[in-house]
């Protein structure tokens, strides 16, 4: 069962009376309609039927067109009407149209191919067959497609054969085996064999903005976005710039360096923090360690931190010990972080590993690393958990 697809004769039509032929669990048939389906990286069409949801339009291997209706409260034989998301239509017409003018003059002016394209909800992505596009290129692509979208050219279609659409020779291949090819003319500008939907003048694309790019399959994909939505990311832009330069107190020529400074200057400080918390750790760590119970010469530290000082820094200042049996704990909200540290002869005296479990268990706790150092969380009883440790040395 197939509609008849009123979308390529009439692609500005936003409502229509069909028919319901079918209702399956692949969606709602049609006699005819005028909702595009998803393919060629274009979206499917959105909007209503008699008046329920229309989630999205697909069509499967043999060419029927299934609506994919939400909850629909019609049958079969019943005169629905089809309204039209029609933003969300009109973008994707706008978006194909304007990938149609990139990738010919990609082809044209760079001899740059077009491998894949998506047209998405914001974005238009093209993959190419590059391995490298440099900026400069990317925006004066940007510049030649709106020349052209300000050119009006016009937008059409025409019928081929297969051999007569080949001898004709298109920047890219046939990608559809039927003998008639439908191609889509931007005049003076691109023609290639495509199902999609378009506008009919190029001005109606309004404006092309390139967005940046990425690595994919070793091959560069542009991305760009257009028409209001364009606008929206440009205007979004310098909002960001804006408020950043307030927040740096710059004016736009010079934000980049002064926020540039700003996060080297913001670093440093970082790092100064750091080594003055890691030496605040080791003057509190050798206090302790020199009022610590010996055993067997070895340091035994039992250390419920309520000062100023993270476990990390902790960490970095029991390096400076040979020899050191240690267990901290510190309480971050509902969390018990703990700590323990086995070095040099310490890790001889208890069989740590045997009694890991049994030590955790009391604290619900959580962890684990690598001789001397282990650590994790848990919550509940900190000081049972000192005591727990203490007692394997004696």
């Amino acid at each position: 069962m197939h509609s008849k697809p009123i979308y390529y004769q009439e692609p500005y039509t936003k409502s229509l009376e069909a028919t319901v032929v079918a209702i399956t669990g692949q969606g709602v048939i049609l006699d005819q309609t005028i909702c595009y389906p998803e393919g060629g990286g274009q979206s499917g069409d959105k909007g209503t039927i008699a008046g329920c949801p229309l989630l999205d339009t697909t069509k499967d291997e043999d060419h029927s067109i299934y609506h994919h209706v939400k909850n629909p409260t019609f049958v079969v034989g019943d005169r629905v009407m089809i309204e039209l998301d029609w933003n969300h239509r009109y973008h994707f017409m706008q978006m194909h149209t304007a990938q149609h003018v990139a990738s010919g003059l990609l082809y044209s002016h760079f001899g740059i191919q077009t491998v894949s394209v998506h047209q998405g909800q914001r974005i238009l992505t093209i993959e190419t067959d590059a391995q490298e596009i440099s900026l400069s290129t990317c925006h004066a692509l940007e510049d030649l497609v709106n020349q052209e979208v300000l050119s009006s050219h016009a937008v059409h279609y025409e019928l081929h054969r297969q051999d007569s659409a080949k001898n004709l020779g298109l920047r890219r291949s046939i990608k559809v085996a039927d003998e008639e090819v439908r191609l889509v003319v931007v005049e003076d500008v691109d023609t290639v064999a495509c199902g999609g939907l378009h506008v009919a003048n190029t001005r109606e694309i309004e404006l092309f903005h390139y967005q940046g790019q990425e690595k994919i399959r070793g091959h560069i994909r542009l991305i760009f976005t257009v028409g209001s939505i364009a606008k929206e990311e440009i205007r979004r832009a310098e909002a960001a710039a804006s408020a950043l330069g307030v927040l740096f107190s710059s004016p736009l020529e010079s934000l980049v360096e002064v926020a540039t400074q700003s996060i080297e200057q913001a670093t440093s400080d970082k790092a100064q923090l750091i080594n003055a918390k890691t030496e605040i750790a080791r003057l509190l760590l050798a206090s302790r360690v020199k009022q610590a119970t010996q055993i067997d010469t070895i340091p035994l530290v039992l250390w419920n931190i309520e000062e100023d000082v993270d476990l990390k820094s902790l960490a970095t200042a029991i390096a400076d010990y040979e020899h050191l049996a240690l267990c901290a704990i510190k309480e971050d909200g509902q969390r018990l972080l703990w700590l323990i540290a086995l070095c040099g002869k310490a890790s001889s005296l208890v069989d740590f590993h045997a009694g890991k479990r049994d030590l955790l268990a009391l604290i619900d706790g959580k962890g684990g690393g690598k001789p001397p150092l282990y650590q994790g969380v848990g919550k509940g009883d900190g000081k049972a958990f000192l005591s727990a440790f203490e007692a394997l040395f004696l």
